[in-house]
């Protein structure tokens, strides 16, 4: 297992994401993380050894390398960590650990994190059947309007350029169809998936019990009215112990995060 590595600054902008929406296959994600926590392995092993990303120079294998390390390898704390390696090590469907990655994501990359919860959530609850390139590319434009602070300086090409390879990450990840108009999935996470997006919220704002004030909230996948039922049902269950007094949702886990994948994939 290697070490674990620095934590990053969570609430600055970068563009990993046009590395991560430029992978051919990104199950190759999968086979990273594993790596990353086997003893007889190495993420080094994987990407420069026996180059599983397919990439061929060594230039472009370092770029992926440190994409992958600041996006899916970067941890809050030994808890966040404990839960990445429980997923890997449990008997985990494909679909359920598709959305850990983008809740992973999610939680180490702003821009992918806000992308999610202020387009494509929306667009998706709004009724509206597709997602578009100029949708993400308008709200990139504003952004860089109310945030000219930062000094982010994105060319016309990198909006455009993320605005596609951030579409090309939720097709690849079963979100959105293939092809030229990008059509919403019918996003219905499992039970055992809603259970890990309860310890993921809480690896977000761990000081906050309300999930219902949780701005990772969005990004469950589940609509608001159903929220309250269905952890009623999970709560019932033992994976974690939920309080509803009419203003909050109160949410406190039962589990620790090392054993939760293996107590609700059993």
């Amino acid at each position: 297992m290697e070490q674990l590595e620095k934590t990053i600054d969570i609430g600055t902008y970068d563009t990993a994401i046009n590395v991560i929406g430029g992978l051919k296959d990104i199950s190759v994600i999968f086979k990273a993380l594993e790596s990353y926590f086997s003893e007889n392995d190495s993420l080094n092993d994987l990407i420069h050894q026996r180059n599983e990303f397919n990439i061929r120079t060594e230039k472009s294998r370092k770029r992926i390398e440190s994409a992958v390390v600041k996006t899916f390898l970067q941890f809050k704390n030994e808890d966040h960590r404990d839960l990445i390696q429980g997923i890997c090590s449990a008997v985990v469907p494909q679909q359920d650990k598709e959305l850990a990655l983008v809740w992973q994501f999610a939680l180490n990359n702003r821009l992918f994190r806000e992308l999610t919860t202020d387009v494509f959530v929306k667009i998706y609850y709004s009724g509206r059947t597709t997602i578009t390139k100029n949708d993400i590319a308008a709200y990139l434009k504003e952004l860089l309007l109310q945030k000219q602070s930062l000094n982010l300086n994105w060319s016309e090409i990198t909006i455009d350029t993320l605005s596609t390879k951030y579409l090309n990450i939720m097709t690849k990840l079963g979100l959105i169809s293939t092809g030229r108009t990008k059509t919403f999935k019918n996003i219905r996470p499992s039970s055992e998936a809603q259970v890990l997006f309860v310890y993921f919220s809480k690896l977000y704002e761990p000081e906050n019990n309300n999930i219902l004030t949780n701005e990772f909230l969005p990004i469950s996948f589940i609509h608001t009215e159903d929220l309250q039922d269905r952890l009623k049902k999970l709560s019932l269950k033992g994976f974690f112990n939920m309080n509803f007094n009419g203003l909050k949702l109160n949410v406190e886990l039962t589990h620790s995060y090392k054993g939760v994948c293996h107590v609700i994939y059993n």
